[in-house]
């Protein structure tokens, strides 16, 4: 029997990165997305954000392309979102993403981070945090992305 790890933190942004998940509906759009992660055999270690963008922390089943992911729990949640009164300003995802890969011993830390990201927030700007995150995983940024 085959035993894989693959870790990836992914991030996604709203549409221009506006302010339309509102904190009471988050609880659900997380859960929405944790049966989109499930239903892919994928495992969601964690799952947080604020209004614009989203962090996930998961381990990837082998069989499933990491384009594949994204792109279904992104399109089904859009639809979902899109359709349902309780985000009237929801517009959709940016068509980008980031991803990266991440040791296991990183998972600790990256599970905080995600889990504190209001709290984050409050000093660091989306941009800034983008930036960090490409740079930490050597890429290239450009201030169009995710948008």
């Amino acid at each position: 029997m085959s035993k894989v790890t693959a870790y990836y933190h992914i991030v996604f942004c709203t549409k221009e990165r506006r302010m339309t998940i509102p904190l009471l509906m988050r609880d659900d759009v997380y859960r929405f997305i944790w049966k989109q992660v499930a239903d892919l055999k994928c495992g969601l270690i964690r799952i947080g954000g604020i209004q614009n963008h989203i962090h996930l922390f998961i381990n990837l089943h082998p069989s499933v392309a990491l384009a594949t992911l994204t792109q279904n729990i992104k399109s089904r949640s859009s639809g979902w979102m899109k359709s349902d009164s309780r985000f009237p300003n929801f517009s959709g995802w940016a068509a980008e993403y980031y991803a990266c890969t991440l040791a296991p011993e990183g998972k600790r830390n990256l599970m905080e981070y995600i889990k504190n990201q209001e709290t984050h927030h409050l000093g660091v700007a989306l941009d800034e945090e983008l930036i960090n995150m490409c740079r930490y995983s050597d890429i290239e940024y450009d201030e169009r992305d995710m948008r």
